[in-house]
């Protein structure tokens, strides 16, 4: 026979004799540290709770937490402060991006889940056709899928570009493809761009450099100066053509002081009457002599005669 066999006809004996067995049931129930047994009922002590008096009672004011023994807080996963009332789950810093649903996983993980259009642990990655075929946009056209929710994408397309994909030049020039303010000509599908001074390639991107070639000797420092050279010939030009043009100006004015001086000379020999005398009736040989040229003229009578 077994101890609680053997304890079975004392218990229905205690039943029987009511007074005698007052409060025996709750005998076996109630812990003397945790509860009194008074008029049948486990009446438990402070810090206790339950039927039994076997459940311990938290601290005043504590909220996710637990007891071992009484007054005890000792908060449950995810939670932490005096009262067990800070959330320290991963969720509650909201690491879900674009609307994402964050549900708390156990040993302090998380799971994001993603609204439409959108993909990645915190749903920060679009998640359409654009994201997920890539781009199919020429000429650096933008492609679009309204944040993931179009069936397809489609390309909006930058100035000088149109068709369905972008792939059509309108005007190579526009957007301006030269660097450094140079002038764009559109030829036809492609551009051609005139360099100012000291660039060059085919959008003047390229500075000019001079010293490619080490062109200074003994140990001299070259110094790319395309532009200073650039202006430097312009004045030297410039002054060149001053002393060539004052130059033939002196040479001009000297050709015409003898010019000048020749016409006054003749002016002045055909103004005056030159009266040659004669004391026979022979020829005379006179000679007259003009800056332009020296020619010798015979006077006979008759002349001298009409010339007088």
């Amino acid at each position: 026979m077994t101890g609680t066999e053997a304890l079975l006809p004392v218990l229905l004996l205690l039943l029987a004799f009511g007074h005698g067995t007052h409060g025996a049931e709750c005998l076996l129930a109630c812990d003397e540290a945790r509860g009194i047994c008074e008029d049948d009922i486990c009446r438990c002590r402070p810090g206790w709770q339950g039927a039994l008096c076997d459940q311990c009672m938290t601290s005043p004011g504590c909220v996710y937490g637990i007891c071992e023994e009484p007054w005890q807080c000792l908060c449950s996963e995810g939670w932490g402060g005096e009262f067990c009332d800070i959330d320290l789950r991963p969720c509650s810093s909201m690491p879900c991006a674009n609307n994402g649903t964050c549900v708390n996983r156990d040993n302090g993980e998380y799971e994001c889940f993603c609204t439409l259009g959108f993909a990645g642990p915190t749903c920060e990655r679009d998640f359409g056709p654009c994201a997920i075929e890539g781009s199919p946009c020429k000429n650096e056209g933008a492609c679009v899928d309204d944040d993931g929710e179009a069936a397809f994408a489609s390309c909006e397309c930058r100035p000088g570009f149109s068709g369905n994909f972008c792939e059509i030049v309108v005007n190579s020039c526009i957007p301006n493809p030269c660097k450094n303010d140079g002038v764009c000509t559109d030829i036809g599908g492609d551009f051609r761009c005139r360099c100012p001074a000291g660039f060059i390639d085919k959008t003047c991107s390229q500075a000019v450099n001079n010293c490619g070639g080490i062109p200074c000797l003994n140990g001299g420092t070259c110094s790319p100066q395309s532009q200073g050279q650039a202006i430097c010939f312009t004045i030297l030009g410039v002054i060149t053509s001053l002393v060539v043009l004052g130059s033939l100006g002196m040479i001009f004015l000297n050709k015409c002081e003898g010019w000048v001086s020749a016409l006054r000379r003749n002016c002045t020999l055909r103004r005056n009457n030159v009266l040659l005398h004669y004391q026979s009736g022979e020829d005379l040989a006179v000679n007259i002599i003009f800056p332009e040229k020296i020619d010798m003229t015979t006077f006979d009578r008759d002349t001298m005669e009409d010339a007088i």
